[in-house]
């Protein structure tokens, strides 16, 4: 039942299978291939139980505050930090006891599900994330909007994120200079 193995692959299917019938429709499918973008409950339990299985260190199927400090409250930050520019985020005892809604010192699936984002991330994630990134480092006069002249000016920034890093500019596949 690891990560990728058939019987990880049978379970996704049949969370990705909705209506219980068998076969996937397209919106099923389309949880199946991403169940990150999912929004069907099931997937995004599945989801969350996975996700504590690899941080739960005493195999209870709950986080413990040293736990969720290990496992998930880096992602939380990093994502909350690029997202917002917000230096100043929830300490990790303070998001563990504002996401621990019963008070008993550590957290289960539904009590992480306003973090699925954070430990789940998705294509629209990485989309926001990349799209923002590259708006940071292109917008010259910041008003939020890109010109085809900043496009230009920092051509790089927009190639390196496409291309592998160490590829880009290499004599191996040439420098790219379609702009």
């Amino acid at each position: 039942m690891k990560h990728g193995e058939a019987g990880w692959w049978m379970e996704q299917f049949r969370n990705a299978d909705a209506d219980r019938n068998g076969t996937l429709n397209i919106y099923e499918f389309q949880d199946f291939l991403h169940p990150e973008d999912s929004r069907n409950e099931q997937i995004q339990r599945w989801l969350l139980r996975d996700k504590i299985r690899q941080m739960d260190y005493d195999n209870d199927q709950k986080l413990s505050l040293e736990e969720f400090e290990a496992g998930a409250y880096d992602s939380y930050r990093t994502c909350v930090e690029f997202e917002t520019g917000w230096e100043e985020y929830h300490s990790p005892e303070g998001l563990f006891n504002k996401l621990d809604i019963d008070k008993d010192k550590f957290l289960r699936v539904e009590e992480l599900k306003p973090m699925i984002q954070y430990l789940n991330p998705g294509e629209l994630t990485y989309a926001k994330y990349y799209s923002s990134y590259l708006m940071h480092e292109a917008d010259d006069n910041q008003d939020g909007k890109l010109t085809l002249d900043e496009m230009l000016n920092h051509d790089h920034t927009f190639y390196n994120a496409v291309y592998d890093n160490g590829r880009y500019g290499s004599e191996d596949d040439g420098f790219h200079d379609e702009l």
